[in-house]
């Protein structure tokens, strides 16, 4: 964003008080990321207004979007207020019109599982040939996907976006945002289940994307996912399908090398090449091809796809590998977790040599389906690992029963409360040559066990 405070009043149909002569350039939902030259937006949340941290963002940010009504001390010097009806709506409006100046072709990437990653290898394999910007981390939602795209710098041909949700509505927005050239779908599986009835109301609100794909682009499909079979009639897109062997990209020779990564050939409309990718799990292979599959769809062919594949390694929290002490093997996956997502681990854990130590914490936001997401995970960690520790609350408790009464040696098999509570009981279990996967969902907090084992100062 390149807009003085008088241009972004105008465009939003605010008021301003203070210099409408103020030049910004991104903007921020969050008082504690604002950096110099953005404009804070004061939402109000279910937990917090941020009406009450305009005073702290204007002692770096520009500007802020604020209530007509919202009352504040007095602005500090060099500072603006931008007054509107409703700051949300006028933040999605801001970015709208951000998306249309400044001409962008789009991807936008969706699924339940392997968004991010499918993200961050597209935006990789894009780079050598186009100018391109892409969502940080997992900034997917309707409040952080609009600060991203106010805040891309100059010269962006291609914005790759990470389109998530967790609750119905909520990609119509984010579609209306960002009206895709290429929409890719990953896989669609039970995610956030606590917001939805059953796995045909989540499939209904992926499609809801549908709608505002470019009809002159380029909808990719998994073939592998019997619950996108239906969206191509969704659009005039054209269609690119990727996962068997009848569809438009597939693997095949796949060589699993545990922990080391994978090796297979990846098919492509646009030729055949041998890769080896460091990213471990056939899980990674599949998101690798699907972001071949849609850097295809801008241009890209086999040749350059293949010369990049070496360089892509995982992103942090999402299957970082590290070696500690006494040849200690760290899996760390600590971002967040699904029921599919835990399955695609454990397989790869099962895979390893030496003893498999799973720290598992509690999968979130699963409503009436928790307690038997957490028996299932169980069972599968009583046949993938040697020594299972279960974090959290009473999903963990089952997480443990469900091991134990699979078989699994009641001595293999802790409960902890919390991240802390495991690093204490890993620090006197742990053995030399031990391979431990660390994985749960972002509230329990297993990022900050890692970050103790590797020695880290937690955040």
């Amino acid at each position: 964003m390149q807009l003085s405070v008088a241009e972004v009043a105008r465009l939003v149909s605010g008021t301003v008080d203070g210099s409408p002569y103020l030049q910004l350039t991104g903007a921020e939902v969050d008082s504690r990321r604002v950096e110099s030259g953005d404009l804070f937006i004061a939402l109000r949340g279910a937990r917090c207004d941020g009406h009450a941290f305009v005073t702290e963002a204007l002692s770096v940010a520009v500007a802020a979007l604020v209530r007509y009504d919202a009352e504040f001390d007095a602005l500090p010097q060099g500072r603006a207020l931008i007054r509107v009806q409703d700051p949300l709506e006028a933040y999605w409006e801001l970015a709208r019109c951000e998306r249309r100046r400044r001409g962008w072709r789009v991807a936008a990437i969706t699924g339940s599982v392997g968004k991010t990653t499918t993200k961050d290898m597209l935006a990789a394999l894009l780079a050598p040939s186009l100018a391109v910007g892409a969502t940080k981390g997992n900034r997917n939602s309707t409040l952080g996907l609009p600060a991203e795209i106010l805040s891309q710098p100059k010269g962006v041909e291609i914005f790759v976006a990470e389109a998530g949700m967790s609750r119905a509505g909520e990609l119509d927005t984010i579609g209306s945002l960002i009206t895709p050239q290429v929409l890719l779908y990953t896989r669609i599986a039970p995610a956030h289940t606590e917001f939805f009835a059953d796995l045909d109301d989540i499939v209904r609100a992926k499609a809801e994307l549908l709608p505002h794909l470019d009809p002159a682009g380029t909808l990719i499909i998994n073939a592998l996912d019997p619950h996108q079979r239906d969206f191509p009639g969704a659009t005039s897109a054209s269609v690119l399908r990727f996962g068997t062997s009848t569809a438009d990209a597939w693997l095949s020779d796949f060589e699993d090398r545990g922990l080391l990564g994978t090796r297979f050939r990846l098919h492509l409309p646009s030729g055949e090449v041998v890769v080896e990718l460091a990213l471990a799990g056939r899980h990674q292979a599949e998101n690798l091809l699907a972001a071949a599959t849609a850097a295809v769809a801008f241009g890209v062919d086999a040749v350059g796809i293949a010369a990049v594949v070496p360089t892509l390694e995982p992103a942090p929290r999402r299957g970082r590998i590290h070696t500690l002490a006494a040849g200690i093997t760290l899996v760390d996956d600590s971002y967040n977790a699904s029921p599919l997502a835990m399955r695609r681990l454990l397989e790869m854990l099962a895979a390893a040599p030496g003893r498999r130590v799973a720290v598992l914490g509690e999968m979130y936001e699963l409503g009436e389906q928790t307690a038997a997401a957490h028996r299932k995970v169980g069972q599968l960690a009583a046949a993938s690992c040697d020594l299972l520790v279960a974090t959290g609350g009473e999903g963990a408790v089952e997480l443990a029963a469900a091991a134990r009464a699979e078989g699994m040696d009641p001595g293999t098999v802790h409960h902890v409360s919390d991240a802390e509570a495991a690093v204490r009981l890993l620090n006197t279990v742990l053995q030399s040559d031990d391979v431990v996967l660390i994985k749960g969902s972002r509230g329990v907090g297993l990022d900050r066990a890692v970050d103790a084992l590797l020695g880290w100062e937690a955040a």
